[in-house]
């Protein structure tokens, strides 16, 4: 009996991973720690702050696919993510909502918690090549847009992105609706205060050579619940020069008083070491020209240094240094 018990255990926890193994399932993502500055570092209300923190985030992705006899395939993806607070505390874990996707040939339909076509990032190289650990500044760094995004730790805008690949060729669109209206809102009123505005995007990408040119044009709601629009249109070209990878970028919005050029780099140095350059300028008047240098070692099995130093659009300097691990 006692032999039949353990079979009987082991056939059940076989049968358990060949369903999984069936489902596809897979789990990846990355951890990261180390030390970030900013000078002059303030909260949301302009109260000032200690400038060095640690900075740590975790970050898995849950992902599951099926595919019918047709060809189609239906996947699902949930991540879940635990960050630092920005007074220095820890923070928990949290379940992010869910993005469902659909695809068969060079068609892909995302709903759900989805990312905006900017910011998606696979039709314009919006962020380009993001020196230091945390990415605290950039080629776009100077837009000051809030784009909409998959939300690592929340439900999500709960939109639809489409995207379409022919050849050199890809297409994208993506659309957001206002939740105020739908919840029983009035536009404009102190009931849409935390609602998601209406958004859409569009944009195409062509691929020529070693050189990639993207477009993107976007209408987004100024603030959420009062039906006021804003454009927003960016470009980019990335490739190679040399030895380097190279992004170019330019953006305007229309809240912004300035459009923002930017432009950043990607250079190794040895078999295991980049440097890495951004600088943005432009947007909003006031605005100082951020910039970053840093770099990026690999230490091997997926593990990898990364530091920067330079200046945000405030025109105060900042930093950072750790290490991050992709599993």
């Amino acid at each position: 009996m006692k032999k039949l018990l353990i079979a009987t255990t082991a056939l059940v926890g076989t049968a358990g991973v060949v369903a999984a193994d069936t489902a596809n399932f897979n789990f990846n993502g990355y951890g990261r720690f180390g030390i970030l500055y900013e000078e002059d570092r303030a909260d949301s209300d302009g109260n000032l702050q200690e400038e060095t923190r640690i900075e740590s985030r975790y970050r898995l992705n849950i992902d599951s696919s099926t595919e019918t006899d047709g060809g189609i395939r239906f996947a699902a993806r949930i991540r879940v993510e635990a960050n630092e607070n920005a007074d220095n505390s820890a923070n928990a874990g949290s379940f992010s909502g869910a993005r469902f996707q659909v695809s068969s040939g060079g068609l892909r339909v995302r709903v759900g918690n989805i990312s905006g076509v900017t910011d998606a990032a696979e039709v314009v190289d919006y962020f380009g090549h993001e020196p230091g650990l945390v990415g605290q500044t950039g080629q776009y760094a100077n837009s000051g847009v809030s784009l909409p995004a998959f939300s690592s730790t929340g439900a999500g805008v709960n939109g639809i992105n489409v995207k379409y690949e022919m050849g050199d060729f890809a297409f994208m669109a993506s659309y957001t609706d206002d939740h105020a209206v739908n919840d029983g809102g009035t536009i404009g009123g102190d009931d849409a205060t935390d609602a998601f505005g209406d958004s859409y995007e569009i944009g195409a990408s062509y691929t020529f050579s070693a050189w990639t040119f993207g477009l993107v044009y976007g209408e987004f709601e100024a603030s959420p619940g009062d039906g006021a629009k804003n454009d927003w249109i960016v470009a980019t070209l990335s490739g190679t020069i040399g030895i380097a990878d190279v992004s170019f970028l330019i953006s305007d919005f229309e809240g912004d008083d300035d459009a923002v050029f930017g432009a950043s780099a990607s250079i190794p140095v040895g078999a295991a070491t980049n440097i890495l350059a951004s600088v943005s300028d432009g947007g909003a008047d006031g605005n100082d020209t951020s910039y970053g240098i840093g770099f990026r070692h690999s230490l091997g099995g997926g593990v990898r240094l990364d530091g920067m130093v330079g200046s945000n659009e405030a025109g105060n300097t900042i930093a950072d240094l750790g290490v991050r691990f992709d599993f």
